[in-house]
């Protein structure tokens, strides 16, 4: 079932503009939990929107032009939601699958690491994936969950005014050789990335040493700048902490 979730950060995701479609999916990122007792007015209030735009984008995602049925809608796929990521985590443990992959470090330390990143996830307000198309959307299904448990994760767009950094941001960099968060910091200073708490994903190991740290943190996996490796790599980790993050932050287990 593509609950409206999934087709809220379908259009997110692909966005080419910043307009009133883009300002109300990215509200809506935000304020997740809230939408149960929202109200159209406020929405309208807090986002500028125009009403019209916002009818015309809820009848584009399928719900006719009734904000009632958008509403009404949304808090079901809310709960279905919910059911989906419950039985899919039913008997998965985090030690079971870092014992089965691929990893130049010993499963404690990876296990220690994955409970850093997802203790970081949770103490920030907003998580911003940064990185090239193929990798950012490798973490759409960590994207969902991670929303779908209350927390704002996006990816970066360099056209949303909103972008600009603060210490209430963690930035997730995926680059395999780590040159796209070297560039990034380099000519997006603008933005004042260095304000946040940043997690560099790479196979580069050159990012681990002190004198080359670009990043709070650094997971670097093994390999060397291989694309098929490295994302099937990325999957397992956006698998680790979505389920890392569910068990012990949303479960408290």
């Amino acid at each position: 079932m593509d609950v409206l979730l999934s087709r809220i950060l379908k259009y997110l995701n692909g966005a080419l503009v910043y307009d009133d479609s883009y300002k109300l999916c990215t509200y809506i990122v935000d304020h997740y939990l809230e939408m149960e007792s929202m109200t159209k007015e406020r929405v309208l209030e807090e986002t500028g929107i125009d009403e019209k735009n916002m009818d015309d984008f809820i009848g584009r995602l399928g719900i006719g032009f009734s904000w009632d049925v958008f509403h009404q809608t949304f808090v079901q796929h809310h709960l279905t939601r919910l059911d989906q990521i419950r039985g899919r985590m039913i008997g998965l443990r985090a030690d079971n699958l870092v014992k089965n992959m691929e990893k130049d470090m010993s499963d404690e330390v990876m296990l220690h690491y994955i409970s850093t990143i997802c203790e970081q996830i949770d103490c920030h307000k907003r998580t911003v994936i940064i990185g090239a198309l193929y990798p950012m959307s490798i973490a759409v299904e960590f994207q969902t969950d991670l929303i779908t448990f209350g927390k704002n994760v996006v990816q970066f767009h360099n056209y949303d005014p909103a972008m600009k950094f603060s210490p209430d941001d963690m930035l997730i960099f995926i680059s395999a050789t780590g040159r796209a968060m070297k560039g990034f910091l380099t000519f997006r200073d603008d933005l004042n990335p260095g304000a946040a708490t940043s997690l560099l994903i790479t196979q580069n190991p050159i990012y681990t040493r002190e004198e080359h740290k670009i990043s709070n943190f650094v997971l670097r996996l093994p390999g060397r700048y291989d694309g098929l490796n490295f994302n099937y790599q990325l999957m397992q980790i956006f698998d680790l902490l979505r389920i890392q993050y569910y068990q012990k932050y949303y479960l408290g287990v």
